[in-house]
């Protein structure tokens, strides 16, 4: 019998939450290449940030910018102690051609270290913002997590060697 080598949970055990890839209307075209996707049934885009969080899901969009704003106010709302964090943001090229090569070399994780892929599990929990580019690379960056999430006793505790990334 074949032993199963994969781990489970690469980030935290939190990662078992995540609610895969919600699409935003000018993304649609990317629904095929990831398993479990679906359309976002808000209209707006705070709307869609909102329904992200509700059913733990990473976005998926080729409008970063706005996304971005609307991002960093839900999850830091001013006047409000109370922060949330979301699963990320995923921002795919408009052009067809530049997004179907982009999402082949991302489909089942990210290349972020010299070890195996970051699954998107996983990459979701570090609520990271991934932009890929025409030529196919990926550009990635951690949004600020709630102080919650970050305290060292507390907190969400995060896995070598994600912790110091």
């Amino acid at each position: 019998m074949k032993k199963d080598t994969k781990k489970r949970f690469q980030v935290n055990e939190l990662e078992a939450d995540w609610g895969d890839f919600l699409v935003d209307a000018d993304a649609v075209a990317s629904l095929r290449f990831f398993d479990r996707a679906i359309k976002a049934a808000a209209q707006n885009d705070p709307g869609i940030v909102r329904e992200a969080w509700d059913q733990r899901q990473t976005i998926v969009t080729s409008n970063g910018r706005d996304f971005m704003r609307y991002i960093q106010e839900f999850q830091n709302p001013p006047n409000n102690p109370a922060c949330r964090d979301l699963w990320g943001l995923l921002v795919i090229p408009n052009a067809q051609l530049a997004r179907e090569k982009g999402l082949q070399t991302i489909r089942r994780g990210l290349h972020v270290l010299q070890r195996e892929p970051l699954r998107w599990p996983g990459a979701a929990l570090l609520n990271l913002y991934v932009r890929l580019t025409a030529d196919g690379r990926a550009g990635i960056h951690r949004f600020k997590r709630c102080p919650f999430s970050e305290h060292p006793e507390r907190g969400i505790h995060i896995n070598e060697p994600w912790n110091t990334w």
